[in-house]
This record gives structure tokens, C-alpha cells and sequence, in this order.
């Protein structure tokens, strides 16, 4: 159960954020990238690294 000091449920919202944060940046760096580098004009494959870098610039921000 959470306490009612807000500060608590701000940290483990920032827990959570770096979390999955961690995992799309693996996820890109693991599969993406390496998909970009041998297939550079795959339309789908630029369109998801597009939309997966804003989201993990958000995640960062938010984990702060």
C-alpha cells in the first residue's frame, strides 16, 4: 500500500518510467537498429524508430 506522502507515489511513478524506459531503449537498440542498419529504407522500420525515439525522450524526462 502507498503512504499518503505524495513524494512516495511520485518516486515509484519515476521508478516505473526508468523501467520501462529501460526496455524500449533495449528494444531499439537490440532489434531496431540493427533492422535500420541492413534495410536503411525500410519505410515501417523508420516510421517505428520516429515514434519510439519521442517516446522515449518523454520517459527520460518523466523518470527525472
Amino acid at each position: 500500500m502507498f503512504s499518503d506522502d505524495p513524494a512516495d507515489r511520485i518516486e515509484y511513478g519515476k521508478r516505473q518510467f526508468r523501467q520501462i524506459l529501460g526496455r524500449l531503449t533495449r528494444m531499439i537498440t537490440g532489434t531496431l537498429d540493427p533492422h535500420l542498419a541492413r534495410y536503411p529504407d525500410d519505410e515501417w522500420a523508420q516510421l517505428a524508430s520516429a515514434q519510439l525515439t519521442g517516446v522515449r525522450a518523454t520517459l527520460a524526462q518523466l523518470s527525472k
